[in-house]
């Protein structure tokens, strides 16, 4: 069976350029759009003013959780891309065919860049570390991107991805299907874990990543179902 979206090269263009161009002017506007309130004296950014939820964060601050957290979202961001030439082997899909989807991949994460830059932009929420540091970290407009957790929104979007694309690509394998829900539900919360361990977010800051994913997921797929002719 042979699973080939109807699209042209220039629409799939499209799709990529607009979030791209979005994310990065917000990106790139952090110094003029970002207050950096802690960094005053007395500083306000003290860790009582933490609701008590969220003041988990103030417990970790593991490098090597860090580093993991960057790992985990390159191979789960290695496995999305690679999954439709995985596919196009193994059903005779053309490179072309198999290169679309994987770019229909790329677009729904470059929404959650460009929803997540807009996001910070409004709410600007410092990082956990800043409260040990106000005044110097404080003082870095890039440390007030605490909400929403873009590593957490990463793995939520790239796994639920995945178990829509093996719904579209593979209909009647039910059990694949039922594996990579539980995968991404189980892998979301694993990386929400190693960002909050790692003292780079609070934890309603991977709540908000997790949902802001599953949901650009979601609609990403309405889209491309669309979009693709299927």
């Amino acid at each position: 069976m042979q699973f080939q979206p109807q699209t042209s090269t220039k629409v799939v263009a499209r799709d990529l350029v607009i979030p791209a161009v979005i994310g990065a002017t917000f990106f790139l506007s952090r110094n003029v759009l970002t207050r950096t309130w802690c960094a005053v004296e007395p500083s306000p950014c003290v860790i009582d003013a933490v609701n008590r939820f969220d003041r988990i964060a103030f417990s970790f601050g593991s490098i090597q959780a860090d580093f993991v957290s960057n790992i985990f979202q390159n191979v789960i961001g290695g496995a999305l891309f690679l999954a439709p030439f995985a596919l196009a082997l193994r059903r005779r899909i053309s490179f072309s065919n198999a290169l679309i989807h994987s770019l229909g991949f790329l677009q729904g994460l470059l929404w959650n860049y460009a929803f997540m830059e807009i996001v910070r932009a409004f709410v600007q929420r410092p990082r956990p570390l800043v409260y040990r540091a106000p005044l110097t970290d404080g003082a870095n407009v890039h440390q007030y991107t605490s909400f929403y957790s873009g590593h957490t929104s990463f793995a939520a979007l790239a796994t639920l991805s995945l178990y829509f694309y093996a719904r579209r690509a593979a209909p009647q394998s039910h059990g694949l299907h039922n594996a990579l829900l539980m995968m991404s539900g189980c892998f979301t919360v694993v990386m929400a874990g190693l960002r909050i361990v790692g003292g780079r977010h609070y934890p309603t800051d991977t709540i908000g990543g997790a949902i802001a994913g599953w949901a650009i997921a979601i609609l990403i797929h309405r889209y491309l179902l669309r979009r693709d002719g299927k």
